[in-house]
């Protein structure tokens, strides 16, 4: 097992990574290059600059030191294998090295550790240096726009879908931030983007998107991890990075549904990979003590409070939300439905695919124009195997609360810290309830239709 050290690099005459062993330390260190030998950024953050210039955001030099640090922290998650390089097959070493032009990130290193920590489950360590080299324009800084106060995460997912046909609904316009490593994750944005432009093409709603592009990076012995529990740390980053370089942008929205934010283990030994942290409130915590000293931005959820099922209940377009559905994704286990059909987005039995499924029915009833590839309630809750285990979970967790209602007061407080006001912790203890009341309601009104025929 060894410890991996990444070492960003402005150093043009850098051509590719650069790796060095210490034997005695267990400890491989890693050069990476962030530049190319003409000035261009690597990894598709010049696409990313080149497509922000079109609508006149031009980032601060603050704006290039989050991406740079958002970029080591997603290349260090994806390409070092929990498997091969963890003692406990999950918690990995990571050490990274960050030249950035900001003095005042200086004090935040020990923060940045904490919250990775309990994004990824990994031991972090977080290390600046002084960054020279100037990325931003500042000639341009004149021009940026000022269409903008509001931006919101666009992951091509249903709850950021939602939050968005409710800005248009309301006229504000919005910049949609999106990130994507692979082609299919583009083209369901892509897809959801052709809808609101269609309906909503005179209110503002340009999409900042850094398609990441790691091809080629492979670490000694490293081999490569594919769970993205790092995927929100960049996808702030990205939003950070585009909001710096707008001239009125100081609000990032981050749309998730109350259950998915907190997260709750559904049954009590389940901590590891299921627990997502990805805007529990105590990591966008700690991203706003950062955000609004160094930016002067604010970070929030505007749904913790809301299920999935009211959050599309409530949606401001109903009709626009039925028709884009079919183009939005929520499955958790993508590669494997492309592997096994070739017409599903969804699995149908990953825990989003049940919460997904469970709004829908709320919000629709029997209208849902997604395609599972596991459509069978029953057959799920008789699974004994990989595919019943999400369904069986929820179950489990479901006759718990029915047991013992008031074990909600204590169950949200898992995942991990939250703020001791009363009336806020009963709001994420009702929401955490409801939330599980309204998979249960699907699952039960699903059973009783597929027995009836």
């Amino acid at each position: 097992m060894y410890r991996y050290h990444l070492i960003a690099s402005f150093d043009k005459s850098l051509h590719a990574l650069a790796s060095e062993t210490v034997q005695e330390t267990s400890t491989i260190n890693i050069q990476i290059p962030l530049l190319t030998s003409t000035g261009s950024f690597r990894y598709g953050l010049q696409r990313t600059v080149d497509e922000l210039r079109r609508y006149n955001i031009y980032p601060s030099e603050t704006g290039f030191d989050i991406i740079i640090l958002g970029i080591l922290v997603y290349m260090a998650d994806m390409k070092i294998s929990r498997r091969e390089q963890a003692q406990d097959s999950w918690s990995r070493e990571i050490i990274l090295t960050v030249p950035l032009f900001d003095d005042r990130w200086s004090k935040y290193n020990g923060l940045f550790e904490r919250m990775l920590k309990f994004l990824t489950g990994d031991l972090w360590t977080v290390g600046f240096t002084r960054r020279e080299t100037k990325l931003a324009q500042e000639d341009k800084f004149c021009s940026r726009t000022t269409k903008y106060t509001v931006a919101s995460l666009f992951s091509g997912g249903m709850d950021s879908l939602i939050a968005a046909i409710n800005y248009m609904e309301k006229d504000q316009p919005t910049l949609l931030v999106s990130h994507a490593g692979e082609s299919r994750v583009r083209h369901w944005q892509t897809d959801l983007l052709s809808v609101l432009n269609e309906k909503y093409g005179d209110v503002p709603h340009e999409n900042a998107y850094y398609w990441t592009n790691l091809d080629g990076i492979e670490f000694p012995e490293a081999g490569s991890d594919l769970n993205q529990r790092s995927r929100s740390f960049l996808f702030i980053a990205i939003a950070l990075f585009s909001m710096s370089g707008t001239e009125e942008c100081t609000q990032l929205l981050m749309p998730e549904n109350g259950l998915i934010a907190l997260n709750v283990p559904l049954e009590y030994l389940r901590l590891g990979s299921h627990s997502t942290r990805t805007t529990h409130p105590f990591y966008l915590k700690l991203w706003n003590e950062v955000a609004y000293d160094i930016f002067g931005f604010s970070i929030s959820n505007p749904y913790w409070n809301k299920t999935k099922g009211e959050m599309a209940a409530e949606c401001l377009n109903r009709e626009v939300l039925k028709v884009a559905m079919a183009q939005s994704y929520s499955c958790s286990s993508v590669n494997t439905v492309s592997i096994h059909s070739g017409k599903s987005n969804h699995c149908g039995h990953c825990l989003p695919c049940i919460i997904r499924r469970a709004a829908m029915h709320k919000a629709f009833g029997d209208f849902d124009p997604s395609v599972y590839m596991d459509s069978n309630v029953t057959e799920l809750v008789n699974n004994r195997e990989t595919k019943g285990e999400q369904i069986r979970s929820f179950q489990y967790a479901i006759e718990r609360l029915k047991n013992n209602p008031e074990a909600k007061d204590a169950l949200i407080h898992k995942p991990g810290p939250l703020e001791m006001d009363d009336a806020y912790l009963n709001e994420l203890a009702d929401v955490y309830y409801r939330g599980l009341m309204e998979v249960d309601k699907w699952i039960q009104d699903s059973l009783e239709k597929e027995n009836a025929n």
